[in-house]
């Protein structure tokens, strides 16, 4: 996993993590499949955003954004999160946005950026 974050935890965080579909799974399902986990995981979790296509993306073959929301030690955190399947692979990309606030609509044009600048690429 890698966690882009301001020192101070202000803001948003950014984390990019990777994971293998499973046998016959298919990218709705791994969606579906997290939240479920964060579901059970996480007292309260809402779903905000059901899972839901991204425009194309270079490099995947499937690609969908998702969102929810929790408490935790009474602090409110909500993360938008995009699951891209790398082409011609079984593995998943998965970038997470997660932040303190709801995220107003210029946080989610920059997500939006940062998802769209995306290109996915076989490793060398």
């Amino acid at each position: 996993m890698n966690v882009l974050a301001m020192p101070d935890g202000a803001g948003v965080t950014y984390s990019i993590s990777r994971e293998g579909l499973r046998s016959v799974e298919s990218v709705v399902q791994i969606a579906e499949r997290q939240l479920a986990e964060l579901g059970s995981q996480m007292k309260g979790y809402q779903v905000v955003l059901a899972p839901t296509p991204l425009a194309a993306i270079p490099g995947a073959s499937e690609a969908l954004e998702f969102a929810g929301a929790f408490s935790q030690n009474g602090q409110g955190i909500h993360q938008r999160q995009a699951a891209l399947q790398i082409a011609d692979t079984r593995r998943v990309l998965i970038a997470t946005m997660s932040g303190f606030e709801p995220f107003d609509a210029q946080a989610i044009q920059a997500w939006s950026l940062v998802i769209r600048s995306i290109q996915l690429r076989e490793k060398i």
